[in-house]
């Protein structure tokens, strides 16, 4: 039972980073279907930061560099979407999002798979084989382990509600998402606003 609460908060909170990008997406207008392609790709930088970087590398020097990897990939892989969204190029935002996912699941597995295949031509599993930098993230509580990702998903989902429901932020990203028109008649940069400078 305690294994499977654990299992589910740590997929809870991976989950909900992505749900917190999908709703900052929502109330600027702009439809993201590729989240899940975002999140392979970033996993897929952070898996691999974690592979090789030394191993006498120090606890939080460790946790903030894989952290910056896995935005960096996810970022990286998302410029597509937000090249190919921009009004010039005319693309559809569902089609762009769909092809993201695909391609990003993809390119994850083939690489994994190739990255394995290397070292022995017999092993076909995808698995990213890590040395114990993962027990960084870990804390022991009795038989739970606690991962410093679930407090750090509570924080952000906290600090994501008052940006976006109590900050002028929040309140110009959404009129400029829901009513441009209207956001535009008052003043307000739409394009500004949605690119996340107001």
């Amino acid at each position: 039972m305690v294994l499977l609460v654990q299992y589910t908060l740590i997929f809870a909170s991976v989950l909900a980073l992505v749900a917190l990008g999908g709703c900052f997406s929502e109330h600027s207008g702009v439809i993201n279907i590729g989240l899940e392609g975002i999140m392979v790709m970033g996993a897929l930088g952070g898996a691999l930061a974690m592979k090789f970087l030394p191993a006498t590398t120090p606890g939080i020097v460790l946790f903030i560099l894989i952290v910056l990897a896995s935005v960096l990939v996810g970022m990286a892989f998302f410029t597509a979407s937000g090249i190919c969204g921009d009004p010039t190029f005319n693309a559809d935002q569902t089609l762009v999002g769909t092809a993201l996912n695909l391609m990003g699941t993809a390119a994850a597995v083939v690489y994994c798979k190739s990255d394995q295949c290397s070292g022995n031509p017999d092993n076909v599993s995808s698995t990213v084989v890590y040395r114990q930098a993962k027990q960084v993230f870990l804390v022991k509580i009795g038989d739970f382990e606690f991962n410093w990702f679930m407090l750090i998903i509570v924080l952000a989902i906290i600090a994501s509600h008052i940006v976006l429901y109590r900050t002028k932020f929040g309140l110009r990203l959404c009129a400029c998402g829901e009513h441009p028109q209207a956001a535009d008649s008052v003043g307000i940069s739409v394009y500004r606003c949605v690119m996340q400078e107001c």
